[in-house]
C-alpha cells in the first residue's frame, strides 16, 4: 500500500511591517518599493522630530523630511550596516539641515529672506515634555536665542549637544567632522549660550 503523501504547509511570508529594520533595508536596497515605504513609515517621526528641533522656524517641515528620505534612498546601496539604519538616517538629516541653513544664510546676506528669529514659546513648548520643569524651557529659550545668530555648523553642533543630549564624539560623528573641530564649534556656541543664560537669570 502506497503511503499517502501529506503536503507540507508553507508558512506565510512575514509582512514588511513585521520585519526587522535590517531586513527591510536589505529589501529596500534591492528596489522593493513596499520595504522602502515601511522604512519611511517606521522612521518618519524620528526624522521630523530631529528637523523640528534643529530648525524650529522652518516653515516647510514636510519638504525637508522628504528631502532626507530621497537622499537616503539614493544613498542606500552605500549603506553597509543594515542594522545601523536609524543612526545613518540621523546623519543624513543633519547633513540636509546644515545645507538648508547654509543656503538660507546666503539668501539672508543677499536680502532675499528675512533675518532669523528665535521661535516663540508656543513652538518651543512642542519640543519639550509637558512635565518638564520650568528651568528646561528657560534654557531651551536661551539655546534658540543663541542659535538664531550662529553660523550653521556651530548652530547644529550646539543643538545636538544641548537639545539632543549627544556626547561630543557623537556630535562629531553626526556632523562628519573631526573631534577638535566639533569641540571648537561647541565651545564658541557655549560661550554665547552661557551669556544668554546669565542674562536671563537661568541655570549656568
Amino acid at each position: 500500500m502506497q503511503a499517502e503523501i501529506i503536503p507540507l504547509k508553507r508558512r506565510p511570508a512575514p509582512s514588511p511591517a513585521a520585519m526587522p529594520t535590517g531586513e527591510l533595508v536589505v529589501r529596500a536596497r534591492a528596489g522593493e518599493v513596499s520595504a522602502q515605504q515601511h522604512l519611511f513609515d517606521r522612521h518618519v517621526q524620528l526624522v521630523a522630530g530631529l528637523v523640528r528641533r534643529l530648525i524650529p522656524d522652518q516653515p516647510d517641515l514636510d519638504d525637508v523630511v522628504q528631502d532626507v528620505f530621497v537622499r537616503a534612498l539614493e544613498s542606500l546601496p552605500r549603506q553597509r550596516d543594515a542594522d545601523a539604519f536609524a543612526g545613518w538616517l540621523r546623519s543624513i538629516t543633519v547633513h540636509v539641515v546644515r545645507n538648508r541653513l547654509r543656503r538660507r544664510r546666503l539668501l539672508r546676506r543677499l536680502g532675499l529672506v528675512p533675518r532669523a528669529e528665535a521661535p516663540d514659546d508656543e513652538r518651543l513648548l512642542t519640543l519639550v515634555s509637558p512635565s518638564a520643569p520650568p528651568d528646561v524651557l528657560v534654557e531651551l529659550r536661551a539655546v534658540y536665542r543663541v542659535v538664531s545668530r550662529l553660523e550653521p555648523n556651530a548652530r547644529t553642533a550646539l543643538i545636538l549637544r544641548r537639545v539632543e543630549g549627544l556626547t561630543v564624539p557623537e556630535v562629531a560623528e553626526q556632523l562628519g567632522c573631526s573631534l577638535s573641530t566639533t569641540k571648537r564649534w561647541i565651545a564658541a556656541a557655549e560661550t554665547q549660550l552661557d551669556h544668554e543664560l546669565h542674562r536671563a537669570g537661568g541655570p549656568r
